[in-house]
């Protein structure tokens, strides 16, 4: 039977929608391989230790592993996110942690993607916004709590658009300047009551957000001035008619946010959150402003330009509501790093439809039109081996990274920990910051009175150390710098570098070699301290009177310390940790001014 002219063009047709189709799955599996990084965090081994100590002793009230701040108040405002990674560890090891990092960010992405399609959304357009969005949150993609938050962003935005749709995408104010009769360009009021109703899902997903991260309170902001904004809009359209739409907004912004009440520590979480956030943390690289002279900040200038680009030259109506909120973001990412991904997110979900409506404007792209009827038939055949070759590399390189979470030798005292291991170490250890949460899951007792290793001060900050105790730590590692780099308080009195070296009485020292003002004081200690471990990276002393004195159980002799200047260098899997048998077999001694610890509360932190 003949094929008629119909039958002909349907099925151009269905290959046009699968060819582009199979383009779209390239673009999610290049973004996956963008969001794929496979080395630890500082902070990681914390948060899974964490989670598996809730999971076997219940949450902590009081700072746990660190031997200056025992009972002293814990707001673990994580601890749903850190349950999940202690779960995917426990079950799926290193590869089980990368694929939840994954599978999380491939759902952002197809989720952008998948809003852009349902908008007939040009190719060209959607696969630039989306890969773009996708290398701009790269380097915020790794495995810490603030993937939930980034996850939950996404949601919020998507529930937000399907909720007002009809009404999103469209200017709904009034030029107050306009000559009566003139055109109006406002676009119809549409929208649909019954799907307002699904934002009461609003507060569950405040609630959830709030007990796994802290960036639930700039999804709240958000919601709230989006309601905020859409009530302006709806006021200028209706009047006095409005108020009923306007009250109902209201209610759901003040229930959004009684649900984040709902969290172990009531309303004191919010307290400590407003404590936390009136001081300034520098010392923090994720608060501190981009650098553009940074390759790593590229992206983010890159969305910046692409915005600017595309709503200057968009034909589609702008978004009064969307432009407030993403200069609202923008601001903020100008501020501190940490909101560059949620500029990404709104950027990669509301974007797409301006830059196809420029890139037709420009001539690039046609409405509605497939990449497939510009192609000839050799280009086609030439793309659908691209997009075999697409699949293979990124397929090649996403399971390479699945294989293997590392842990960077050059960055982490692999190497150290292992002679620690060895030698059965125990007491209390000031371990440089960024290493505390990697030596609690390497050697912290599980429960007060075992023996183990306690440390200083570590990656949970102001949630689990006064400010007093994180200014003793930087003092040590840092000395007196500018207000630029780290934030100090006044209370805590002139600058004392030598102070962590006898508050709390530390046994061991451990610190990186590249924060040379914690060298300097440990050569000027040099009677007190003896050095017992030392590479191209590290330096571990111990106290004197204990393991530079022959006549203490705990010598430790010539032949039995390591003191060379290897470079450390190259990765070794997730977790790293070392085999350990503390030689103190009695419990650890508490210093006499710190308050006693509850016993069935573990000595961990995250």
């Amino acid at each position: 039977m003949a094929l008629t002219q119909p039958h002909i063009q349907a099925a151009r047709a269905s290959i046009a929608r699968w060819f582009d189709r199979g383009v779209l799955l390239a673009v999610l599996l290049a973004a996956g391989v963008a969001l794929s990084f496979n080395e630890a965090d500082p902070d990681l081994w914390g948060h899974i230790q964490y989670g598996r100590d809730a999971l076997q002793y219940g949450l902590s009230p009081t700072t746990t592993y660190s031997y200056i701040a025992e009972g002293y108040p814990w707001i673990n405002h994580e601890i749903l996110a850190e349950l999940a990674l202690a779960a995917a560890n426990d079950a799926f090891g290193g590869t089980g942690l990368l694929l939840l990092k994954w599978l999380l960010g491939s759902s952002v992405v197809a989720l952008m993607i998948l809003r852009a399609w349902k908008q007939r959304t040009g190719l060209l357009a959607t696969a630039t916004v989306v890969l773009l969005a996708a290398v701009g949150l790269a380097n915020h993609w790794t495995l810490r709590p603030q993937l939930f938050s980034y996850v939950s962003f996404t949601l919020l935005l998507v529930l937000l658009s399907w909720c007002f749709e009809g009404w999103e995408g469209t200017w709904q104010l009034r030029w107050p300047w306009r000559r009566p009769g003139t055109l109006d360009e406002t676009a119809p009021l549409t929208f649909s009551p019954q799907r307002l109703r699904f934002l009461w899902l609003v507060p569950i997903l405040m609630m959830l957000w709030a007990n796994a991260h802290g960036g639930f309170l700039a999804g709240y902001c958000v919601f709230v001035a989006y309601l905020g904004l859409r009530s302006i809009e709806v006021i200028f359209r209706k009047g006095v008619a409005a108020s009923g739409i306007v009250t109902r907004f209201a209610l759901m912004a003040m229930v959004a946010g009684l649900a984040t009440f709902i969290n172990p520590y009531s309303f004191l979480f919010h307290v400590w959150l407003y404590q936390d956030l009136k001081v300034p943390r520098p010392e923090i690289l994720e608060w501190r402003p981009p650098d553009f002279t940074d390759p790593a900040d590229l992206p983010f200038a890159m969305l910046i330009v692409l915005c600017a680009a595309a709503f200057w030259f968009s034909r589609r109506k702008r978004d009064f509501t969307q432009l407030v909120i993403l200069g609202l973001i923008l601001w903020q990412s100008l501020v501190h790093l940490r909101h560059v991904a949620f500029f990404a997110i709104a950027v990669g979900l509301w974007l797409p439809p301006h830059v196809d409506s420029a890139l037709q404007r420009l001539g690039v792209s046609k409405p509605g039109a497939s990449m497939f009827y510009s192609m000839g038939a050799g280009v086609r055949w030439a793309s659908a081996l691209g997009l075999l070759l697409a699949y293979s590399v990124c397929g090649g390189h996403l399971y390479l990274q699945m294989r293997q979470l590392r842990v960077d030798c050059e960055r982490y005292p692999v190497a150290a920990f292992a002679y620690i291991g060895r030698e059965g170490l125990s007491g209390r250890m000031f371990v440089t910051f960024n290493w505390a949460q990697y030596a609690l899951a390497a050697f912290g007792p599980r429960q007060a009175g075992d023996p183990g290793i306690l440390v200083h001060v570590d990656g949970r900050c102001r949630t689990s150390y006064s400010q007093q105790m994180l200014d003793e730590h930087f003092d040590f590692l840092m000395g007196p710098v500018p207000a630029d780099m780290r934030y100090r308080s006044p209370d805590s009195g002139p600058v004392d570098r030598e102070l962590a070296l006898s508050h709390g009485e530390p046994d061991l020292i451990l610190i990186n070699r590249n924060q040379l003002p914690s060298v300097e004081v440990m050569e000027r200690n040099r009677s007190q301290w003896t050095l017992l471990y030392q590479d191209g990276l590290t330096q571990l002393w111990g106290r004197m009177n204990k393991y530079g004195d022959q006549a203490s159980a705990d010598f430790v002799p010539a032949e039995r310390r390591v003191l060379g200047e290897e470079p450390q260098q190259g990765y070794v899997p997730w977790p790293a940790l070392p085999k350990y048998q503390p030689r103190e077999k009695e419990p650890l001694q508490k210093p006499a001014d710190v308050p006693h610890q509850h016993p069935r509360e573990p000595h961990t932190t995250s």
